[in-house]
């Protein structure tokens, strides 16, 4: 084992094209093993909700609801449940009314977050879904613009509309997850939410919430978490080495009251 580590030093130091190759071919594997995959279809996203559509799921926020794409596969999967979703860059939120057409959908143009007022959201039009409230962000190059735009808190939306609990909250609102968390302190202190979805990525180096936060936070409030896999998701407890913004790119989190719904959505 140590010849082979020492010629496979000196063969990926020589920055040669063969060097070169070897790099590309383990960085694609990588990513692979790692599921960092955005494609619903097949990261793990819709098979989630597969294995969920046998359950009673009445009450959905999808949170950073883009185009609609994510809130017609809910339709399509709980038959009898209803979605609020919310969309606070207003040319995206005409294109999810164009796209989604519901009478179990209520559409918000408005975010949620850790308040109720309004903020600048980071917008560019040729990339609307990655529209984001942190600022200072360079990983996507483009042009951007700002919009003011109107955010609100989690749990006064549930008492204004008389919301007494979520049985899947998706968030995908980049880099600002952690707001929307916040905002639904009395539901997640009430154990008033069964399964949470959420985005990580390399915007949270700007947002400076990690990993270990998500896990203090819903560890905290009961809730089991993990990565979104190709097939289930792999609870596991926090480990620092996942810290690296190259990973999966969804997490789920599952209140550990529901032993069924972690059974069901647990990578076996």
């Amino acid at each position: 084992m140590g010849a082979l580590k020492y010629m496979l030093r000196l063969v990926s130091q020589n920055l040669g094209p063969v060097s070169l190759a070897l790099h590309q071919a383990a960085n694609l594997y990588t990513k692979s093993y790692t599921n960092v995959n955005h494609d619903m279809r097949t990261n793990g996203e819709f098979y989630l909700l597969d294995k969920l559509a046998r359950f009673d799921v009445k009450t959905i926020f999808d949170v950073g609801a883009n185009k609609g794409e994510y809130t017609n596969a809910c339709l399509t999967k709980f038959l009898k449940a209803r979605v609020h979703a919310f969309e606070i860059v207003p040319e995206t939120h005409a294109k999810f009314i164009s796209n989604v057409r519901s009478d179990r959908v209520i559409i918000n143009n408005f975010g949620l977050a850790d308040r109720s007022g309004t903020i600048e959201i980071n917008y560019n039009p040729k990339k609307d879904g990655l529209s984001s409230l942190i600022e200072g962000t360079d990983i996507n190059k483009g042009h951007w613009t700002t919009r003011r735009v109107e955010i609100r808190c989690g749990d006064e939306y549930c008492r204004a509309n008389d919301i007494k609990s979520i049985d899947f909250l998706k968030m995908d609102v980049e880099g600002a997850e952690n707001l929307v968390l916040l905002g639904f302190f009395e539901m997640l202190r009430g154990n008033k939410v069964s399964i949470i979805q959420f985005e990580f990525g390399m915007i949270n180096i700007y947002s400076k919430f990690l990993l270990i936060d998500f896990w203090k936070i819903l560890e905290g409030h009961g809730f089991r978490l993990g990565p979104v896999m190709p097939k289930g998701v792999d609870f596991m407890g926090y480990n620092p080495r996942n810290e690296n913004f190259q990973g999966p790119p969804n997490y789920v989190a599952v209140h550990s009251s529901r032993p069924d719904l972690i059974d069901a959505v647990r990578l076996k």
